[in-house]
């Protein structure tokens, strides 16, 4: 009978106290429930923007675009209009690398590879930020960063002045004769840039 009393009590205590956990949680979930509510009341219009959102979607569009206009080459080396040995989606391959051949995902760690550190040479030289950022560093990804710092460009982004008409003049590049070539593919990509 004394077991049965103790276990009567303990069966009671363990339902009080799984009520009061319930009961906690169910309040909580009311609580949440109604801060959801509130939040969806807000009008979208007064939530800030997340640059940090914005700069990811145009950093993306950048590769992409990168992407579609050096082409993959089926992940083979290449030699490039300029002449150089390259691989994947235009990266030139250097004397100490030995690429045979790159699967699409290796080919794209390697573009941001390449492309991360024409970002991080824009921002040791220049003040720039956001879009014209992402567009500086794509003109350093294709035409180096010394040709940057020695063209009136950097001067030009400086003084927040239109480039439309300079960068346009960055379409050429020399063949395997050393001949002057202008390129409309880097036409296509200064105009790109411009925007």
């Amino acid at each position: 009978m004394e077991f049965n009393f103790k276990f009567i009590l303990f069966t009671k205590l363990l339902l009080i106290v799984n009520l009061g956990i319930f009961g906690f949680l169910a309040n909580n979930n009311t609580s949440e429930e109604a801060q959801g509510k509130k939040l969806s009341e807000l009008n979208l219009n007064e939530l800030a923007a997340d640059p940090l959102t914005e700069w990811n979607i145009n950093y993306e569009r950048t590769i992409e675009y990168i992407k579609e206009h050096e082409g993959f080459a089926g992940g083979m080396p290449y030699i490039c209009p300029g002449g150089y040995k390259t691989i994947g989606y235009g990266h030139v391959i250097l004397e100490h690398e030995n690429f045979e051949q790159l699967s699409e995902n290796q080919a794209d760690s390697l573009l941001r590879i390449d492309f991360n550190k024409a970002l991080d040479l824009v921002e040791k030289n220049i003040d720039v930020k956001g879009s014209k950022k992402l567009a500086i560093a794509h003109f350093v990804f294709t035409r180096g960063i010394g040709t940057f710092i020695k063209s009136p460009l950097k001067a030009m982004v400086e003084n927040n002045e239109d480039i439309s008409e300079e960068i346009v003049k960055w379409c050429y590049y020399r063949n395997i004769k050393g001949e002057r070539v202008r390129s409309q593919h880097a036409y296509n990509i200064r105009k790109w840039e411009a925007k």
